[in-house]
């Protein structure tokens, strides 16, 4: 009975209103194909989100000492599979090899690793005070937890996954107590690589402008010289290295980002993905053309249109009112995990909510501004709406632990 009263039923509706929500799109964006595996997408669906509700369950009845105790045993056993991945994995097409098979079950050991690398960093996080956590060491050990299996998912190789492991790693530390500062001098290199790939289109201004407006406000809030000019020097290398990260991206890799920048100078080719799922949103209108009415779809224009465009599908059936509807399901789970994580009294329980809503906020961002055209075409599922087993585990698993947490809130 005390379960039952603690049971967060508001976090657990939202999640199955929204995987209902994706097996109906799914269902949609594949009515219309001749490929009758394809049609039945909707119906693998169904079966992996029985077993994600299963698992939601159980999850809720782990006592708090066996996770915390599980936590590096789970996140080994998932360096594992990713190694396991790159000795047997299978791929489909010209696809890297992301999948491992099991009999008739074919699952993606990578989207299962985001959840135990966040548990595991959650756990090493707990074992240090608000004090130690500013330490070199601490954070180059807590460093090391996702850039481990962020290697070996580079390796298949997928780089949008990789780069979503590292997607909770700076709220978890910032929540665990690192200063701003401190986070601020870490993250700074990486936009110094962002607006530095601008010089290849001979627009160096924000690359110059960024490393200049960081070095002057880390300045006033030091007044040390020294930690200045190592700003200034670890952001120019950041820079000069970018020639060398471009170089060593794969070709659809680089037209991805090229692509992005300007879909018109390949409209038939690498850019027709983006623009047919702009104008499938667009088309949609307030309310949309109805269920199963989409045209993009049923005439194939808009590739993967049930697994990483089902926004895209969403805004042309559902209209505006319909993608509102599902960015305020996001907005309420991913609010509900910051929320859980603000008054759980397990410092670990606290990181472990914070880690998979900063997760969740990624995917979601990710997915929805690729589908817009604002950022590049990345492959990363749409949680709980796209199409896919291991993704979708994986997201149920999240909220089956975000449940748990919630209800044991009171233990420290």
């Amino acid at each position: 009975m005390r379960l039952l009263r603690e049971t967060d039923f508001l976090l657990l509706g939202a999640a199955l209103l929204t995987v209902l929500l994706g097996i109906t799109m799914i269902y949609s964006a594949t009515f219309y194909s001749e490929n009758e595996a394809l049609k039945a997408a909707w119906q693998r669906q169904s079966f992996f989100a029985l077993i994600a509700l299963l698992l939601i369950l159980s999850i809720v009845f782990i006592p708090n000492k066996v996770l915390y105790g599980l936590a590096y045993p789970l996140y080994g056993l998932s360096l594992l599979t990713l190694l396991m991945v790159l000795v047997w994995g299978s791929g489909s097409g010209d696809l890297a090899a992301r999948w491992l098979v099991v009999g008739p079950v074919r699952l993606q050991p990578s989207e299962l690793a985001k959840i135990t690398t966040i548990i595991a960093l959650a756990h090493y996080l707990a074992d240090y005070s608000r004090e130690r956590i500013n330490s070199l060491g601490v954070f180059l050990g807590a460093l090391l937890i996702p850039l481990v299996p962020m290697a070996l998912v580079v390796r298949q190789p997928d780089l949008g996954t990789a780069i979503s492991f590292g997607a909770a790693f700076f709220p978890m530390l910032y929540w665990a107590g690192m200063r701003r500062l401190y986070i601020f001098f870490v993250i700074s290199p990486l936009f110094s690589v962002v607006f530095a790939f601008e010089q290849f289109f001979q627009t160096p201004f924000l690359f110059a402008a960024f490393i200049i407006i960081s070095a002057v406000v880390v300045h006033f809030l030091l007044a040390k010289l020294w930690i200045t000019l190592t700003l200034l020097g670890v952001n120019l290398s950041a820079g000069l290295v970018t020639v060398y990260l471009w170089n060593s991206l794969l070709e659809y890799q680089k037209k991805r980002i090229l692509i992005l920048l300007d879909p018109d100078s390949d409209r038939l080719g690498d850019g027709w993905n983006i623009i047919q799922s702009k104008i499938a949103i667009g088309s949609g209108g307030l309310r949309g053309k109805g269920f199963l009415g989409g045209t993009q779809p049923e005439l194939e224009f808009l590739p993967a249109a049930h697994t990483d465009f089902i926004f895209s599908v969403i805004g042309e059936e559902l209209g505006f009112i319909g993608a509102l509807v599902v960015l305020a399901l996001f907005v309420f789970l991913i609010g509900r995990a910051f929320y859980i994580g603000s008054i759980v009294n397990s410092r670990f329980l606290s990181f472990v909510a914070i880690g998979l809503g900063s997760m969740l906020t990624f995917h979601v961002f990710v997915n929805i501004g690729m589908t817009i055209g604002v950022l590049p075409v990345t492959g990363l599922p749409l949680p709980f709406l796209s199409y896919g087993g291991s993704s979708l585990l994986a997201n149920c698993i999240a909220i089956g632990l975000l449940m748990h947490i919630y209800t044991n809130r009171h233990e420290y």
